[in-house]
C-alpha cells in the first residue's frame, strides 16, 4: 500500500502527474497510430491519410515521445530510485527508433514500434504506480 503523503508532496505528484500523463499518453497513442492505421486510412481518406503514413508523422511523433518519457522516467527515478521502468522506457524509445532506420524488413519497423510502445505505456506504468507509493 501507498503511504500517506504530505501537502508539498502532493504539489510536486500534480506536475509530476502532467508529466507522467503526457508520456504514457504519447505512448498508447503510438501504440493506437500502429494497429488502427490501416482502418484509419480507410475511414479517412485525403491529407490526413498521407500525414499519418508519411515518415514526417514518425518523426514528430518520436520528437514528441522522447522528450516526455525522459521527463517522466527522471522525475519517477528520483522519487522512487527503481531503475526499471526507465530501462523499460530506453528500451522502449530505441525501438521507436530502429524502427525509423533504413534496411528493416517490409513491415518489420510495425511490429518493431509496436514493441517501442508497449515497453513505453509497461514502463511509464510502472514509473507511475511506484512513484505514487514512494514514501
Amino acid at each position: 500500500m501507498c503511504a500517506k503523503t504530505t501537502a508539498t508532496q502532493i504539489d510536486g505528484q500534480r506536475r509530476t502527474d502532467i508529466i507522467e500523463g503526457a508520456a504514457v499518453s504519447a505512448s498508447v497513442l503510438c501504440l493506437v497510430h500502429c494497429l488502427a492505421l490501416p482502418l484509419l486510412l480507410l475511414l479517412l481518406p485525403g491529407i490526413i491519410g498521407l500525414f499519418a503514413r508519411s515518415e514526417a508523422f514518425h518523426y514528430v511523433a518520436l520528437a514528441l515521445v522522447v522528450p516526455s518519457a525522459a521527463g517522466a522516467f527522471w522525475l519517477g527515478y528520483r522519487r522512487h530510485r527503481t531503475p526499471g521502468p526507465a530501462l523499460l522506457g530506453v528500451a522502449g524509445v530505441g525501438c521507436l527508433v530502429a524502427a525509423l532506420l533504413p534496411g528493416l524488413a517490409e513491415g518489420a519497423e510495425t511490429w518493431v514500434t509496436v514493441a517501442g510502445s508497449l515497453l513505453l505505456v509497461i514502463g511509464h506504468t510502472l514509473n507511475w504506480r511506484w512513484r505514487t507509493c514512494a514514501a
